[in-house]
């Protein structure tokens, strides 16, 4: 599935070991451009941003999560799977 439409459809993110419901979070699948903000959050009092091409650049994770350097693990949740 595509990144961009995982992070458009959740409601929380987990990054690393915490989770957070972003500030920001927002990237047309079909006309986004790499150098649009497609998440922003706080993080341990930084401020998390993510432009669309480094989002696209993640691995993904046979858990469903991905790795992006800089970051860490990511994946994106909505409320029904933190139940």
């Amino acid at each position: 599935m595509n990144i961009l439409r995982l992070l458009n459809e959740s409601e929380y993110i987990q990054v690393n070991n915490q989770f957070i419901k972003p500030d920001y979070q927002y990237a047309s699948e079909e006309f986004a451009d790499d150098e649009d903000i497609a998440l922003a959050a706080q993080l341990d009092g930084q401020e998390l941003i993510l432009t669309v091409a480094e989002l696209e650049e993640a691995t993904p994770l046979a858990d469903g999560g991905f790795w992006l350097e800089g970051v860490g693990y990511l994946r994106f949740l909505s409320r029904e799977s933190l139940h």
